[in-house]
């Protein structure tokens, strides 16, 4: 029997989404989730989508918001 393989997410819509949905859990819009994180919603989407590198610290909160690691967040980024 093999073992099953890690599934690796996010990809970039999965990200997204996954934010989304924690936003929503948060009872916050994304605008809302933004500004709690210290960006505009524009400048996170873009992070989200992997169109900005994002600092560091940025990077943190929004694996916090999501409750995982930056690794695990933006693993397919490096």
């Amino acid at each position: 029997m093999t073992r099953p393989t890690r599934q690796t997410w996010p990809t970039r819509i999965q990200r997204k989404a996954a934010f989304r949905a924690a936003a929503t859990m948060h009872e916050v819009t994304m605008a809302n989730a933004a500004r709690r994180l210290g960006v505009s919603y524009n400048h996170l989407t873009l992070v989200l989508n992997g169109d900005r590198k994002g600092s560091s610290a940025l990077k943190s909160r929004i694996a916090d918001f999501l409750g995982c690691t930056a690794l695990e967040v933006f693993e397919q980024d490096r």
